[in-house]
Order: structure tokens, then sequence, then C-alpha cells
């Protein structure tokens, strides 16, 4: 009783907070016409044609070669993108909870790198690996003297949406690697086992429900990406690309609509799959935090690896972000890298 009266006059004093009702309304209303409203469309042009109600072009569509041709590429580059930066992902958050580095200036380092792209145009890395490994590429054609390297493909998405997301692996892999009790990894080594031994039978246990949640969340984020693919995918064609030409080149608008239908399902699966599975999995596993400072790394046969693994993907990101704005002042990319006055 007391409880039931304690919400009302909780919702009472909500409902009479003229800046709360408002900031609900806005968010409802945008919710509904750039959320709901556009999905509405896009369900009604999938089924309805000029002959009313059908679902024939959902036929007609995976019956496309092109169609069957993308969804291969999409799930190949989505699965390959989610293994390796939940990996480096998981490589970044680890050397920056557990080791101990040398200075200062390589922590401060491998967080900037490690959050760099999230806050870069999506397409920047793919017109720095353009310019660096492309057939006029600094690398390729400068250093390497390779004249016909093609970037473009399955590699160039790979590299680049692997760049692009693993930072959001990362910060999902921080939180968990922070809130693991360090008295469960130290009994371990007290009772004689190796830090490889630690790692694989503790900490790795631990945040295996973390580490699938990471790699979905970048798989959702490869397969529904466009910017990438578009500009550096070639004749390597993601549904993504597909359904954009489609609604542009074949003007196929009912036919975008059900391959966009498509690739919603797969990206709302993997996400139930995220949120309601591994989600719960990871919260129940690792529920509280830290009782103590954890003590870190200090031993060189563990530092010096990590520490180059690290160094050599910053350098790496580093790089291609350097590449732009060097290219913006050059005279010629490729043939002539005097700056222009």
């Amino acid at each position: 009783m007391a409880k039931s009266q304690s919400a009302r006059l909780e919702r009472k004093k909500l409902l009479g907070d003229p800046i709360l009702i408002t900031t609900i309304v806005v968010l409802i209303a945008f919710l509904t016409l750039f959320i709901l409203y556009p999905l509405a469309i896009l369900m009604v042009d999938s089924v309805v044609s000029d002959n009313g109600v059908t679902f024939d072009v959902f036929t007609r569509v995976l019956a496309m070669p092109s169609f069957s041709h993308a969804i291969t590429n999409t799930l190949r580059v989505g699965f390959a993108v989610g293994i390796l930066s939940a990996l480096i992902g998981l490589l970044f958050a680890y050397v920056e909870v557990y080791v101990k580095l040398r200075t200062k200036f390589m922590t401060g380092l491998f967080r900037v790198v490690s959050m760099l792209p999230v806050v870069s145009p999506p397409f920047v890395l793919s017109l720095s690996m353009i310019m660096m490994f492309g057939k006029k590429g600094l690398i390729t054609r400068g250093l390497l003297g390779i004249f016909d390297n093609n970037i473009y493909g399955f590699w160039g998405i790979f590299i680049v949406q692997t760049m692009s997301f693993f930072p959001v692996c990362y910060m999902m892999l921080k939180g968990l690697l922070k809130n693991i009790d360090p008295s469960l990894e130290e009994a371990a080594r007290d009772m004689g086992a190796s830090r490889w031994k630690v790692f694989t039978s503790v900490t790795l246990p631990l945040i295996l429900p973390g580490l699938g949640n990471a790699f979905l969340v970048s798989f959702i984020e490869s397969i529904a990406d466009f910017a990438n693919p578009m500009i550096i995918g070639g004749s390597y064609d993601t549904l993504a690309t597909t359904i954009y030409l489609q609604i542009t080149g074949a003007y196929d608008k009912q036919g975008a609509a059900a391959m966009a239908v498509v690739l919603l399902s797969i990206t709302l699966l993997m996400f139930v799959v995220q949120k309601f599975v591994l989600e719960a999995k990871s919260t129940s596993t690792l529920s509280g935090k830290a009782t103590r400072a954890r003590m870190l790394i200090t031993d060189n046969s563990v530092r010096i690896p990590l520490t180059i693994l690290c160094a050599l993907v910053a350098l790496f990101v580093i790089g291609m972000y350097l590449c732009v704005p060097y290219g913006s002042f050059v005279r010629s990319w490729g043939s002539n890298y005097e700056l222009t006055t």
C-alpha cells in the first residue's frame, strides 16, 4: 500500500514538471519522425505494390544472384571484422587495465588511438587506405615501388572497418576487465599458474560473454556500414551498397525496400542476441566492482610483446589520420609530393 502510494506521488511529481514533459514529447516526436515513420514506410514499400499486398518481391529478390552474392559478402566481412575488432579491442583494454607501461605518454597515446576512430568521419580511413596503399599509394608506389596494387575489395573494407570499430570493443571490454576482482587472479598466481594460464583459465572465462557481446556489436556495425564499402569496396558489393544501387541504378524501389528489410532483420536478430543473451550473461558474471587495486604486470616477457602490438596498431592508425591532411597540401598525390605554396 505504501509502495503504491509512493509510486503515485512520484508519478504525479514527474508529470507536474513541465521541462520533463516537454523533453519526453520532443523525444517521442523525434523517435516517431526519424525512426518509426521511415521504418513503417520501408515495411509498406516492401510488401505493397500496384496489385495490393504481396510478398512476391521477397521471392524475386532472394532469387537474384546479385543479392545472394551481396549477402554472402556482407556476412563474410561482418564475421571477419567482428572477430578482429574484438581481439584488438581486448588487446588495448588488457594493456590499459593490467599492464604497467614505462611512460604515461604511451598510456595516453594508446588511449587516444583507441578513441580516435570513434570521433572521426566514417570515410576518412577509407580515403587514407587508398592514399597509402592504392595504385598511387604513398607506401605501395612511393616506398615499395608497387604500381598495380589493388586495395579495393574485401581486404580494404576489412582493414578499414576493423580500425573503425575496434574502439567500441575496447570501451566495452575495458569496463569488464576493471570489474574483475584481482584476488581471483592472484590466487591462481599463488598456486603456481603462469600469466597465460591465469588469463585463459580465470580472466578469459569471466569476460567471454562480454567478448561475444563486443563481437556482435562490431558485426552489426559492419554489415550496416555504407560509407566504407561504397568508397573502398570496388566490385565487392555488400548488402548496404546493393540496396543503394538497386534504388538509384535499377530504379527498383520495392526491391531495395525488400533488401533493406532483410538487412534490418539480420541486425535486429543480432541485437536481440547481444542484448538479451550475452549482455545478461556478462552482467551476471561480473556484477560488482574490484574490491581493491590491481597489481599491474611489470614482467617484460608480457609487457614488451603487448606494448609492441599496441604500438604497431597505434602507428598504423596515426599514419592513416596524418595521411589525409598531408595529402591536402601536396601538388599531386602519387607523383609530386611537393608542398603547395
